[in-house]
């Protein structure tokens, strides 16, 4: 069992690895802290922002928006005979991570908190109480797996995009 979610997949491409880093590099916001283009706009709009470290690549969608579940994604680029091979893992942020990790702390510690107190106290109604806890876990974890797999989608969508790789 997974506690967060992510994916793994391998992009086959028919361009070389060159071609393929040059295509990506080629994808990337190039000045991150432009000042005010989150209110006036990005022009020159680019798939991507982030960084290339050697051979790997640590990247996220460049959007105009806040999406609190936008994957995070890191990769390689593997020359092959006939094309290069991308291999690609989307993760949440790690920021999110600690939040959902301290959201589902509290939510489990007030589930034992009523079932402890319904059992020492013999009161089955206080156990009630702890449903609230358990529907706060399970509302974080539906929320969390339908938000990051569609962006996990859009995700997958620019890949191909930039590495031209048709479906």
């Amino acid at each position: 069992m997974k506690l967060f979610p992510s994916q793994s997949f391998v992009l086959h491409a028919d361009i070389s690895a060159h071609e393929a880093w040059d295509n990506l590099s080629g994808a990337l916001l190039k000045d991150p802290k432009r000042p005010l283009y989150f209110i006036f706009g990005n022009p020159d709009h680019v798939p991507f922002k982030g960084y290339i470290n050697g051979s790997r690549f640590n990247i996220s969608r460049n959007l105009s928006y806040r999406n609190s579940f936008q994957a995070e994604i890191s990769g390689e680029i593997f020359a092959e005979s006939s094309g290069c091979k991308i291999a690609i893992r989307l993760s949440l942020m790690p920021f999110v991570k600690g939040f959902l990790m301290l959201w589902c702390s509290f939510a489990a510690m007030f589930f034992l908190m009523f079932i402890s107190g319904a059992i020492k106290n013999q009161e089955p109604k206080l156990a009630f109480g702890s449903l609230f806890a358990l529907g706060m876990i399970g509302f974080c974890s539906l929320i969390v797996s339908i938000g990051f797999k569609s962006d996990c989608n859009a995700c997958r969508k620019a890949l191909n995009a930039v590495f031209k790789i048709e479906m």
